[in-house]
């Protein structure tokens, strides 16, 4: 221990003694005379107080050092993923468990201070060595590295005993984390590097997302090893019911074929398709056979309305290249000069109709009625392509759709002049002129002159110009391709006409007229897409799952004004394969966002409703689905994986270990220059001066003196 003081120590001991002399000094004499002893006594008393005062006002603070000695920490990591399950049952008897090896390095690690911990997607330390069970769905070696590495950082780590069979799966390549890694890293290999007899698929590869009725190829990766003859039959399968099959040649033993099935995507909705190949006599593990593969089908089946004021080229090249797209249905009504349609009539209920494609309508023969109509239906949510034309009726365009287009008509020309686009920078960044020839400006002057309306048109504020108009080669400036959104619909104008001609081009001339095409197609699909305007969004954390992972469902609260609410209420109800309803409720984790940890659940397809309250009203419900699939990951390779194993340990500063070689652990251990306990030493003060004993004593001596004073008839 040490004794310090605020100020100068010299000064307090001066101080001392001449408060000891004056107390001397006050009792020298006294009145009435009393005996020398009880002078002593009084004087005594006297000093004892003012040097407990003193010493209070000079600080004082007593330090303590102490020393504890740590002794150096030994962490063995342990693969529990299902693989090393696998390894063992193909070493059978012959060679050592997993139980047996981690039983031998507790043995010989018996008097060290070691940390057991198990790992397969994440890491988790062991209690004890009879809970250890490999069942992990996937292999993460570098994270588990790193995690124990940081899980440790307190105490003196001064290896790390890896048990694997080195068949990673998910993370970092460990190898890159073992060239950096703080510590040696003691490698022991768990299974057989031998080639076992094994037909295997290695790989599916598939579409997530495809839309109804359009057939979705299935790519499978099989690999075979030792196997010379026979045939392969390849399934795909849908909740049990064959969709397609395959038979080939068994690959020659040690490669790999690529199978290409076919799945029709009949209806909306996600389904999860199985692949599996027929079973070979003798082989490792039957377990790789089969896989899963997700697919979200779409519902995209789109009505489209061409509306024309009258006949024209543009009409029927616009509703050409529209047809393209098999995912679309489309009606075209033109009219006639009696103000009736060719072919049918209006629609009386528009909720149907996706897109509205207006070229030249309404026309000069369209009815007012007719016009309101249609005006009506895009207010209603409808979006709307419009394509000026020479029979377009500017008066009724003026008077029924100036809210509802990007632009607004502010005075009437009824002339039309050639010209061509000059792109604006807001299309360089637009979905709508991503093709191959974005920011060339000069394809437009290569094509045939297009005719543009003479009317002054203004762009809306909430409105995006992609082009402008150019003509004899000098920029104009006036908006002729304009895109923007009103309410809930998005619309999009052409001022200009004749495009046709854009699409009938000579063969040098066929790159500007395909991209012209696929700017008309991605302004069809950008009118297509709706904004996700949600009040209530609860989606899982991953599409498909596998068993053993954690289902996590993330959800999201807004206001009308989209402006995230914290204190709702958000259920959700999950409905299980079978059909049972479970209901959990989402907690707060700030800013309108929730979350909810389901845990584990069985494979299986499941679907979930989410309903958020406030103040005893609703404000929004969601639903949505995933999937619970058997994972296969750790089944693809039955060959153990040494030389990664040995790597590890030689980049890190270790040593790969054998079975045999277990109980000479402790004598390499002892042979690290660190391996050696470490003494922390720690310091702590003790502030006197803040003690509330030390004012007790002085007014218990203070006290003390008083009586005897007046006991004296001193005072």
């Amino acid at each position: 221990m040490n004794l310090s003081f605020g100020h100068s120590p010299w000064l307090f001991f001066l101080l001392l003694f001449l408060a000891i002399g004056a107390s001397w000094w006050t009792y020298r004499t006294t009145v009435p005379e009393i005996k020398p002893l009880f002078k002593l006594l009084l004087g005594a008393l006297r000093s004892v107080s003012l040097g407990l005062i003193l010493l209070l006002l000079f600080e004082p603070i007593l330090q303590k050092i102490s020393n504890q000695e740590i002794e150096p920490v030994v962490a063995v990591v342990i693969d529990a993923s299902e693989s090393m399950s696998l390894a063992d049952s193909l070493l059978g008897d012959d060679g050592a468990s997993l139980a047996s090896k981690t039983a031998s390095i507790k043995r010989s690690l018996e008097g060290l201070d070691v940390r057991f911990y198990t790992f397969g997607g994440d890491i988790e330390e062991l209690d004890s060595l009879q809970t250890l069970s490999a069942v992990e769905s996937r292999t993460d070696i570098a994270t588990a590295l790193i995690r124990v590495n940081e899980d440790l950082s307190d105490v003196p780590l001064r290896s790390v005993i890896l048990v694997s069979d080195g068949l990673y799966n998910s993370g970092r390549n460990p190898i890159r984390v073992a060239e950096s890694y703080q510590v040696p890293i003691f490698t022991i290999a768990h299974g057989d590097s031998t080639l076992k007899r094994d037909v295997r698929i290695v790989q599916v590869i598939s579409n997530e997302l495809t839309f109804a009725g359009s057939t979705v190829p299935v790519l499978v990766r099989v690999r075979n090893d030792g196997y010379t003859s026979g045939q392969l039959t390849v399934r795909l399968q849908d909740e049990g019911k064959l969709v397609d099959q395959v038979v080939i040649p068994v690959p020659a033993t040690g490669t790999e074929s690529e199978v290409e099935l076919s799945y029709l995507a009949a209806e909306a909705g996600r389904t999860n398709l199985s692949i599996g190949i027929n079973r070979f006599e003798g082989e490792a593990t039957y377990r790789n056979n089969s896989s899963t593969v997700s697919i979200v089908v779409l519902d995209q089946k789109k009505k489209v309305l061409v509306l024309a004021g009258a006949p024209s080229p543009d009409v029927s090249n616009l509703a050409r290249i529209i047809a393209l797209d098999q995912t679309t249905e489309i009606v075209t009504l033109i009219q006639a000069p009696d103000g009736t349609f060719y072919d049918g009539q209006i629609p009386g209920d528009f909720s149907d109709i996706d897109l509205i494609v207006s070229v030249g309508f309404p026309g000069k023969s369209t009815p007012p009625a007719v016009s309101a109509a249609v005006a009506e239906a895009v207010k209603g949510g409808s979006s709307l392509l419009f394509v000026l034309d020479k029979e377009t009726n500017l008066t009724a365009i003026q008077r029924d759709f100036n809210a509802l287009l990007p632009v607004t008509l502010r005075s009437i020309r009824s002339g039309f002049l050639e010209g061509s686009f000059v792109e604006t920078t807001a299309a360089a960044s637009h979905a709508i002129f991503d093709t191959g020839f974005r920011s060339d400006n000069s394809r437009w002057n290569r094509l045939p002159p297009v005719l543009i309306n003479e009317s002054r048109w203004e762009p809306a504020p909430s409105a995006t110009v992609l082009a402008t108009t150019q003509m004899r080669g000098i920029p104009i400036g006036d908006p002729v391709f304009v895109v923007g959104r009103t309410g809930s619909s998005k619309s999009a104008v052409l001022l200009a006409h004749g495009f046709w001609k854009w699409t009938n081009v000579p063969e040098d001339l066929e790159a500007e007229s395909n991209s012209f095409k696929e700017i008309l197609t991605n302004t069809v699909q950008w009118l297509y897409a709706t904004d996700d305007n949600r009040l209530v969004r609860v989606t899982p954390s991953e599409s498909e799952y596998g068993e053993g992972d954690s289902v996590i469902l993330r959800g999201e609260v807004y206001d009308e004004t989209l402006r995230p609410i914290s204190d709702a209420s958000l259920s959700v109800e999950l409905t299980d394969p079978d059909g049972q309803k479970f209901p959990f409720e989402m907690t707060l984790v700030g800013n309108g966002r929730y979350t909810l940890d389901v845990g584990s659940l069985p494979a299986g397809f499941y679907t979930y409703a989410a309903t958020a309250r406030r103040n005893d009203g609703e404000i929004g419900t969601d639903d949505g689905q995933f999937s619970i699939g058997r994972r296969t990951l750790e089944f693809r390779n039955t060959r153990a994986d040494f030389a990664l194993m040995s790597q590890i340990a030689l980049r890190s500063g270790g040593a790969a270990i054998t079975s045999s070689e277990i109980d000479g652990i402790p004598s390499l251990l002892q042979n690290l220059p660190d391996f050696r306990s470490v003494t922390y030493s720690s310091a702590s003060q003790l502030r006197l001066w803040q003690k509330w004993p030390f004012l007790v004593l002085i007014l218990l001596v203070l006290t003390v003196e008083w009586f005897f004073r007046k006991r004296f008839g001193m005072v």
